[in-house]
Parts: C-alpha cells; structure tokens; sequence
C-alpha cells in the first residue's frame, strides 16, 4: 500500500512539472509573460487545391477553433491588427479503397490529405522558418465493418487532427522565432 502511495505521489509530483513547463498558458519567456501585441494572429480562410469540396471551411473553422482552445495566441479578424498571419492550403485529398469483399466492393476506404502551411510576420513579409511546411493527415474509416462512419465522419475526425498538427506547428515556429533558438 505504501508503494502505491508512493507511486501515486511521484506521479502528481512529474504531472505537475510537466504542466508548469514554458511556454505555458499564456507563453512566457523566461519566465516574463508575452504580451499580448506579440501573440496576435489572422488565420486566412484555408484554401482547396485538391477535388475535395468543403473540406477547407470545415478546416479553417477547426484550426481557429483549436488555436482559439489552446490559448498561446490572440486570434483577431482584422489582418491590420496581427503581428504574425497564417496561411494554410490543402495540397492534396485522396481517398483509396484498402479492404475489399468478393464482390470487388470496398470495405475500408484510407483519406490522405497534405496540407501546407505558412506563418507569415506582418510587418516584414518574413517567412517564419518551420520545422515542416507541409502537414500529412490520414484516416481509416468503413462503413461495414467495426466502428462504422460515413466519409464525412471520417474526414471530420481527420480535419480535427490536422487542425492540432497546424496549431502546434505554428505555436513552435512562433515561439522559437521569439526566443531566438533555432528548433
């Protein structure tokens, strides 16, 4: 019982150092907050280069919806307002049959779909440099077999991850461009 006790303990003990790590909730740079003029961000709508039609509003609005829930940035309408503009197309959507019955009819159905990025500094035009400029999403659904959903729920569920991938991509690119390090 006392091993437990103790497990219990450490395990409060490194949950709550991983909590309080930086950048935090505001982000903080060494320990000193930034401000919010620092963290103002425009989201352009998401734009579609591929067949897929839709899919860039859903994503746009989780993207914002995800940024918006993590809280390191302000996000703001107004692109005057912004100090940092992030630009998002989708590349590339596809969807492939992996799993077939005798009748040549799909079983499982596999949605890919890459996604590039920018995050651009207002005033300058600057690029920030990224650890990847190009996001990759893929999804498995059927709608026989197991847990079934329709393609729309399947690409929902695929938009949401894509959406915490662009988010924290950005967040690090943001946060190491001020810190000065090089991620």
């Amino acid at each position: 019982m006392k091993q437990i006790f103790i497990f219990c303990f450490l395990l409060i003990q490194a949950n709550c150092a991983f909590f309080g790590r930086e950048p935090g909730r505001p982000p903080k740079i060494d320990g000193v907050p930034v401000p919010d003029a620092q963290r103002m961000l425009y989201i352009q709508n998401v734009r579609n280069n591929s067949y897929a039609p839709g899919i860039h509003t859903r994503l746009t609005q989780m993207v914002i919806e995800e940024i918006d829930r993590r809280g390191r940035f302000v996000t703001t309408r107004e692109k005057s307002l912004a100090k940092y503009r992030l630009y998002s197309e989708i590349v590339h959507y596809q969807q492939v049959g992996d799993l077939m019955d005798l009748a040549d009819q799909h079983l499982t159905s596999e949605l890919f779909v890459v996604t590039r990025i920018e995050l651009v500094e207002s005033e300058t035009g600057k690029k920030l440099q990224m650890e990847r400029n190009e996001i990759p999403g893929r999804a498995y659904y059927s709608t026989q077999l197991g847990y079934r959903e329709s393609e729309v729920e399947a690409q929902n569920r695929l938009l949401r991850i894509m959406a915490l991938r662009i988010a924290e991509e950005a967040e690090r690119s943001w946060y190491f461009s001020l810190t000065g390090t090089v991620n």
